[in-house]
């Protein structure tokens, strides 16, 4: 039986649902007994005669959370169809500093150690924290008449090294179970590990275009993932390449044999053996014939790794997945130069609001929510035409493996922009053909659109299949300016702008609340006006204080029983929101600091997840910005929370999706003057 985990404490805002946050653990002490997390999910995968639960010092003497290091050597695979999962870890393993910001160091079983261990994942555009203890599933084995106990699912090949069993089993705790792990693509792994955007391609163009491509992104900081398509699952064909499972492209090497020019590939099997052994295999007789000294002696790799030619890469590989690494992960890989300019935004297609279905539901295809695709020419580039840009949009499900629902099929179009509106109505698209389109996958929680075109401004819209589909999304879009083989420097006002660190943790707004609020623990307009004041000045200097009246408006937004203050656990809320709006304002100002104009309110409010039309945008210009088409901070923040309020509250009304509610009068007042 699957247990719901509670609501959590969560690392920054994110918008998994209440029922879905994982929960961490109690502060930890120096006393026994050992953290048990019962929280854990017991599902069908570990209904297996025999298992027992062991801490890594019941199944060895002197058990070490990372040995030498956390390498790809490291990573193998147990009892689970899961090496979607394995491989990119072992990708990840490559770049240590990114491995530490899913595997906080720090963490081992000597001074200090409660049974608890902690690790971190990128969700929907937020990094959350996951504690597990450290009980794991073991069976147990007879050893020269010792009983000793072995790991059934991921494990190192040192047996002392517990740290990918662990991380394995903090991932099954955030998709919902080991069983949730069975079966899936590497891409999914690679994008909860770094926030990457992945890209899936086949690998049947040029051989030299291959390699090139594969060198290329390698050297850029991409992680890289292959699999074979053909045969049985997991059966060897004839050179030791196992069908529908996925390895890990590790390196590349270039090198000069009696015959001429070799390009190698390095590639990992996440189950530590079962090699290629076809040429250029280990100790195969190929490597005798490299000119370089260095290298003309056999290259013996570690068990589950082997360079291969990439004529026989591409033939008995067929499906790339390839993650491009967006700003922050980048920046942790010092040697490779950001692209990219990045950009997020959140919404959910609601049946009779914002679900339209695909391009075939004519009649409803317009409803879908639509988003602001700008591409920028080369400011270099002062004659001749300009090149085309290049972008990569990509469209994610929310929380299906967590679900345990099948992905619906998702699709994304993007077309034409109309300089005369920031919203295709209904007219124009039904006349209107797409640009570029993308989908509708089977079994993918996100499809990827790579591709460039001129310098302009165009809609992205993306869809599900049926006008009844329902579901969140996550639109990442990453762009490049000019000639995408330029290096550039981050842009300063481009993804996150301001930095985790600058937003108080969950424990200092509670403090601040307390000082500020009232015997009975809540605050009213005046006392939420100088608590912001506090965390504002404190935190983000540079933007405008709250006015009063806004404040009585912010509460209104979260006082459903009309006292007039906030309690804690509606202040949380609040502030959550207010941090939302806060890093969609900076991300969209441009030359002012306070304000953002009314041709970006579009972005602004669809990046909040508000279905946009042109109707919508008129109301927040006519009740928000001033007499220059300019909204300032608290202006904006003021109006994004009254957008989410009503629309929150008729979605709640609207139970059956007809577009339509049935107030009474105590409610009518509540909303018409109060909210």
């Amino acid at each position: 039986m699957v247990m719901e985990p509670p609501p959590a404490k969560r690392i920054r805002s994110i918008t998994i649902p209440d029922d879905l946050l994982i929960s961490p653990a109690p502060t930890s002490t120096p006393c026994l007994p050992l953290f048990v997390d019962s929280n854990f999910p017991q599902d069908e995968a570990l209904h297996i005669q025999g298992i027992k639960w062991k801490r890594p010092k019941e199944i060895c003497d002197c058990p070490c959370f990372i040995v030498d290091g956390a390498t790809r050597m490291d990573v193998c695979q147990g009892n689970l169809s899961n090496c979607w999962f394995l491989s990119a870890v072992a990708c990840l393993s490559l770049y240590p500093k990114l491995l530490e910001q899913v595997v906080p160091v720090g963490q081992d079983f000597r001074d200090g150690y409660d049974g608890r261990f902690r690790f971190q994942f990128w969700q929907y555009g937020q990094w959350v924290e996951v504690v597990v203890d450290d009980l794991l599933p073991t069976v147990q084995v007879q050893d020269n008449g010792r009983t000793q106990y072995k790991l059934l699912f991921m494990h190192s090949t040192d047996k002392g090294e517990f740290w990918s069993s662990l991380l394995e089993k903090a991932y099954a705790k955030l998709k919902g179970g080991y069983s949730a792990l069975q079966m899936g693509f590497a891409g999914e792994a690679l994008e909860d590990m770094t926030g990457g955007v992945v890209q899936s391609c086949a690998t049947n163009v040029p051989v030299s275009e291959l390699w090139s491509h594969l060198n290329n992104m390698l050297q850029r900081g991409a992680l890289i993932c292959c699999g074979n398509t053909q045969g049985e699952i997991e059966t060897s064909n004839l050179m030791g390449i196992l069908s529908h499972h996925m390895y890990s492209v590790t390196g590349t090497k270039e090198v000069q044999t009696l015959d001429g020019s070799v390009c190698l590939l390095r590639i990992r099997n996440p189950w530590g053996h079962t090699e290629w052994i076809g040429p250029w295999r280990d100790g195969g007789s190929e490597w005798q014939t490299v000119t370089d000294p260095e290298l003309s002696e056999n290259v013996i790799l570690e068990d589950g790794e082997f360079w291969m030619a990439v004529e026989d890469f591409q033939e008995n590989f067929h499906i790339l997945e390839i993650c491009h690494l967006g700003p922050q992960s980048l920046l942790h890989i010092g040697e490779a130069a950001n692209p990219w300019e990045y950009v997020t935004y959140e919404g959910r297609w609601v049946k009779g609001l914002t679900a339209g279905g695909s391009l075939a539901c004519s009649d409803s295809y317009w409803m879908n929510p639509q988003f602001s695709l700008t591409l920028q020419g080369d400011e270099d580039e002062t004659s001749g035409p300009q090149p085309p840009c290049s972008f990569i949009v990509s469209v994610m499900q929310k929380h299906q493996r967590l679900r345990r629902t099948t992905h619906m099929r998702v699709a994304c179009h993007i077309f034409q922009g109309d300089d005369t509106h920031a919203y295709l109505v209904q007219d124009v698209l039904c006349s209107s053909q797409p640009l570029l389109s993308v989908g509708p996958c089977d079994n993918h929680r996100e499809v990827v659109l790579c591709s460039s075109l001129p310098a302009g401004h165009y809609i992205i819209i993306p869809s599900l299949e049926k006008e009844s589909d329902e579901g969140e999304f996550l639109i990442r879009v990453l762009t490049e300016k000019g000639d995408g083989s330029r290096s550039m420097e981050i842009p300063a006002n481009c993804g996150e702008t301001l930095p985790m660190s600058v937003w108080p943790t969950e424990d200092q707004c509670r403090s601040r609340f307390v000082q500020f609020s009232n015997q009975d623990c809540r605050v009213n307009h005046v006392q939420l006006h100088k608590l912001l004041a506090s965390l504002l000045s404190k935190f983000v200097p540079h933007l405008p204080n709250f006015t009063l009246e806004t404040c009585r408006c912010l509460i209104a937004s979260l006082d459903i029983s009309a006292v007039g203050s906030l309690n804690w656990e509606q202040f949380d809320i609040l502030w959550k929101k207010i941090t939302a709006g806060t890093r969609i304002f900076c991300n969209l100002h441009k030359n002012v600091m306070d304000r953002i104009h009314n041709d970006q309110l579009v972005s602004a409010l669809q990046s909040a997840g508000l279905p946009v039309d042109d109707f919508l945008v008129r109301l927040a210009q006519i009740g928000y910005g001033d007499s220059d088409g300019f909204l300032t901070y608290p202006s904006f923040i003021c109006c994004l929370l009254k957008f989410q309020c009503l629309t929150e509250k008729f979605q709640a009304a609207d139970q059956t999706g007809s577009g339509t509610v049935a107030l009474n009068y105590r409610q009518w007042l509540m909303l018409a003057v109060y909210s």
